[in-house]
């Protein structure tokens, strides 16, 4: 996709103005091309900063009068990739780049005021364009997530009742077997014939129960398990959702207990979900540090502060379960959305399970 839009945008920088009757030169359209596309193919990992630069690049061509076919359209897509997590800083640079480029024509001729109109409403088309992309990403984002979450319970459940009926299944047996044990004990002196007939009985319902038993197990190895491992995942949902996302990782996550792991992971992916469905923010910062005594887990957002923020349902959760492996947990609404999460790797809470 970068390397067709990389193409896409040069050709058109190039051709465009060619095609209007502009002259078509290496220094000059072509040369403005080809540097446009080629910033472009950096857009996701960098998508101000390529902004900013073909914004710089254009601007120079402009001046050094190479290039006049334009203020705002051969941005097209460097805007529209930082709208979606820079909003506000994107609509800045186009507005600037936009009256820089009316000023080099000169605001007195009603050929490039009609031309900066188109330009202005160019503007405004790609940055709706973008707001409504990173709306729509957000809420897939969050409704993969419940998704997610709703699938985690149902297998959850599915693991209770999977319980129920092994402890029932052991209880039955355990008690017919007894009962046969006993009948074989009592007739072994006096009726071989039924102590072994009784035995018999005792081995065909303990070969039962360990067909059922086997089965009962391989269900619940089948149900996956999430750990730190699976935090990439969620940062690629954020992504996809239009948040610029960085995701710091130390340590040794292999070294981290079951519990711990799957609760920091439950703790990153409430985080996210909160950050898309309660904040503007356009940048996400996911940090796991696993120390030999401790797991800290940060995740904050550059969101707007909310004011009177209470804890949901899905903040309680989290807490519930930092809490009962003898962890902390701190919320910080202030200055965006930020939760800090320290988890001890202590003897006394490495054999608990989630």
């Amino acid at each position: 996709m970068d390397l067709a839009l990389a193409f896409l945008t040069a050709v058109a920088i190039g051709a465009g103005p060619a095609a209007m009757g502009a002259p078509l030169s290496w220094h000059g359209t072509f040369g403005l091309g080809v540097i446009l596309g080629g910033l472009l193919l950096v857009r996701r990992r960098r998508p101000l900063l390529v902004l900013v630069l073909s914004a710089a690049t254009l601007v120079g061509y402009q001046t050094a009068g190479l290039f006049e076919g334009g203020a705002v359209w051969p941005l097209s897509f460097a805007l529209f990739t930082a709208a979606r997590s820079r909003p506000g800083w994107a609509a800045a640079v186009g507005t600037l780049t936009l009256a820089y480029g009316l000023a080099m024509q000169g605001l007195d001729a009603p050929e490039a005021l009609a031309r900066g109109g188109v330009e202005l409403l160019w503007l405004a088309l790609v940055s709706t364009a973008a707001s409504s992309w990173r709306q729509y990403g957000r809420w897939r984002a969050e409704h993969q997530a419940r998704i997610l979450q709703l699938e985690q319970t149902r297998l959850v459940e599915q693991r209770l009742i999977i319980s129920r009926e092994v402890h029932d299944v052991v209880a039955h047996t355990l008690a017919v077997v007894g009962v046969h044990l006993n009948v074989a004990v009592e007739a072994l002196d006096d009726s071989p014939e039924e102590a072994r007939a009784a035995l018999r009985t005792a081995i065909a319902v303990r070969n039962q129960a360990m067909t059922d038993l086997k089965a009962f197990v391989g269900e619940l190895r089948d149900v996956p398990q999430h750990g730190l491992e699976s935090v990439a995942g969620l940062v690629s949902q954020a992504e996809a959702a239009g948040l610029e996302v960085r995701y710091d990782s130390a340590g040794d996550p292999d070294a981290v207990p079951a519990a711990q792991a799957l609760t920091a992971y439950r703790v990153v992916q409430e985080a996210v979900v909160n950050t898309l469905r309660h904040s503007d923010a356009g940048r996400l910062a996911i940090r796991v540090q696993a120390r030999p005594r401790a797991l800290e887990v940060t995740v904050t957002d550059d969101g707007r502060p909310a004011a009177g923020f209470t804890e949901g349902h899905g903040l309680t959760g989290m807490r519930e379960r930092v809490t009962a492996l003898g962890g902390t947990l701190r919320v910080d609404a202030s200055k965006g959305f930020a939760v800090q999460v320290v988890l001890p790797l202590t003897d006394h809470v490495t054999g608990l399970m989630p």
